[in-house]
């Protein structure tokens, strides 16, 4: 899986919501925070659309936004429930039971998604280096600067829609990259995303 990853998307250095893709190109990942648009009022949604399109039209740089569906897993929440049983008053249990008999129906029935939505920055920056790049040199530090520029711009247009950006850590960016490229949720072992 390794030698295939570094084919598709050859990341050579992953630092706090930034990596080095290749020699000179710099992409940062955030995750953007969304509100619930379909419980607002005609009028807000379309206030919504309508700052929104203002939003793209006025960007001067490429963004990429991505959403992803994933099937959301109540094992982990099912299993917790059901350790915590003993914990509750025994006149609650019963109560507990049928709720958590109710998940267990609803979820074989529906397929619950658990939608996240992501904002990708790329700054493309010129060196003719052949080795990785790290913290401290300068070609780094300038797509840091510049990632973090167009980053505040994303995060000040989408802020008046209610949009927050939460910025990734570089464990966060490399399990993104990763579960991105087909490799699930999971990381494999011995895989280290940590950068010197």
């Amino acid at each position: 899986m390794a030698v295939s990853l570094n084919r598709l998307l050859p990341i050579r250095a992953i630092g706090p919501g930034i990596c080095l893709i290749g020699r000179d190109r710099f992409s940062a990942v955030s995750e953007a925070i969304p509100v619930n648009f379909s419980l607002r009022s005609l009028g807000d949604q379309q206030r919504l659309i309508h700052g929104y399109t203002v939003f793209l039209n006025g960007l001067n740089f490429p963004v990429e936004l991505l959403v992803r569906s994933d099937m959301l897993r109540l094992d982990d929440y099912l299993g917790d429930l059901k350790s915590r049983e003993e914990e509750i008053e025994p006149h609650l249990r019963p109560s507990l039971g049928d709720y958590i008999d109710f998940i267990q129906e609803t979820v074989s029935v529906h397929h619950l998604l658990r939608r996240r939505f992501f904002v990708i920055l790329s700054w493309q920056g010129s060196d003719s280096r052949s080795r990785p790049l790290r913290r401290g040199e300068v070609l780094w530090d300038e797509a840091e600067q510049e990632l973090g520029r167009r980053r505040d711009v994303v995060a000040e247009g989408l802020r008046p829609l209610g949009i927050r950006l939460r910025l990734f850590s570089a464990e966060e960016t490399f399990k993104f990259f990763y579960a991105s490229l087909g490799g699930g949720q999971a990381l494999p072992p011995g895989v280290n995303w940590a950068w010197d």
